[in-house]
């Protein structure tokens, strides 16, 4: 079949769109690329620039195409007569729901953009300008409303949930949680009259977990040798820095030195693989904070809830195109905000001053934040507690 020398922006937009939904950020290169657009790699490269500049070029095209989808939304918002916390709180749950069901494809490349930063760099430039876009939209939608840290908790809030309204957008009990978070982050953290929506939230929190066959305990992670242990260490590794579709066989035998035959005899599946370094993360996070003292240090927290945040993050993603997975990205999304309130829980010494709810809404928020920073150490996790804390002294102001 002859190239086609005449595609546009418009057209590589759409074709490496597809090819991100259909297997990831590592699929978006030149020669698939081609391949989709019946053209070739010298056709693309002498019309939009090598790799880096195509993939600006790209990146762009999906910021200008979400920006027009932004603009609509903004207009609504703004020719609300009366807007308060509470209409807020609906309208921001029908944008969510909008990116997530009727504009998929192109807020999954948002979303894999945002994990592929770390390992990335080429990235960064055109993705801050979009991030800085979204924050930008918050901004004017939230003005008037007298909540200073509102807009950036909104930004914060969609970007963790973006992965998982793509994965479990269609499930009404996670639809609930959603609506209810919003509802605290826009009208109340601790609202006089929370007992209402918290029954709810403890309804929905409950039936999230039918997808992995749970009630309300905590996930409780399988029982591994220390051979087992020692490879998870490896995937949960390779999760956190480059996301689940970098896990495969090839590269955690590379990883953990073992025979690629004896790691596929104990992990058959990719799916085996992503289970057990995500169960190694879950593992590492609980522990910690079991262990915390009473009395936490002021100093930035452990790097270990950064892992936690791009590796469910990077499960949500992966469960778009894994079935199989759906069930455990719903099981970490219904847990937000558990650790935190136990941290919660100590600091108050006896009964927090803020519920799972609101300590789910915060924590979804602060991961968010985490997301947006685009990196792996203590200074990312300082940025999401720091916006968690802006929280709660303005909650506390309220009251």
């Amino acid at each position: 079949m002859p190239p086609r020398p005449e595609a546009d922006i418009d057209q590589v937009l759409q074709a490496a769109l597809a090819l991100v939904a259909a297997n990831g950020l590592k699929a978006l290169t030149l020669r698939p690329l081609a391949e989709k657009l019946q053209t070739t790699v010298s056709v693309l490269s002498y019309r939009f620039g090598r790799k880096d500049a195509l993939l600006a070029a790209v990146i762009e095209a999906a910021r200008d195409e979400d920006s027009a989808f932004l603009d609509l939304w903004l207009a609504r918002i703004q020719a609300v007569t009366l807007l308060d916390g509470h209409r807020m709180a609906d309208l921001a749950d029908t944008v969510l729901d909008d990116m997530a069901r009727q504009h998929t494809a192109r807020n999954q490349f948002y979303c894999e953009l945002l994990q592929g930063a770390v390992w990335r760099p080429e990235i960064v430039a055109p993705l801050g300008l979009w991030k800085a876009r979204r924050l930008a939209f918050w901004r004017a939608a939230t003005q008037g409303l007298n909540q200073p840290d509102l807009a950036e908790a909104l930004h914060a809030y969609s970007t963790d949930e973006g992965a998982h309204g793509l994965a479990l957008g269609d499930n009404a009990a996670y639809r609930w949680l959603r609506r209810l978070n919003l509802g605290r982050l826009c009208s109340g953290l601790s609202p006089d009259d929370g007992a209402a929506d918290l029954e709810l939230f403890t309804i929905f929190h409950a039936a999230l977990g039918d997808l992995l066959g749970l009630a309300g305990d905590r996930y409780q992670a399988s029982s591994m040798t220390d051979w087992q242990a020692r490879v998870a260490r490896h995937i949960s590794g390779l999760i956190i820095t480059e996301g689940a579709d970098a896990v495969t066989h090839r590269a955690i035998a590379e990883r953990a030195d073992v025979p690629p035959s004896t790691l596929a005899y104990h992990f058959p599946r990719q799916e085996d693989l992503l289970r057990a370094g995500l169960e190694d993360v879950i593992v590492r996070l609980q522990g910690d904070v079991d262990r915390r003292p009473v009395s936490p240090p002021a100093s930035a927290p452990e790097q270990s809830g950064v892992e936690i945040a791009r590796a469910t993050f990077a499960i949500a993603l992966a469960a778009t195109r894994m079935a199989s997975l759906r069930g455990f990205a719903a099981d970490m999304r219904r847990r937000r905000g558990e650790n935190y309130h136990v941290q919660l829980r100590r600091e108050a010494g006896g009964a927090p001053r803020f519920d799972l709810l609101a300590a789910q809404a915060m924590s979804i928020t602060g991961i968010g934040q985490v997301i947006l920073s685009g990196g792996l150490g203590a200074a990312e996790a300082e940025r999401g507690f720091e916006l968690m804390g802006r929280m709660q002294g303005a909650a506390s102001e309220e009251r």
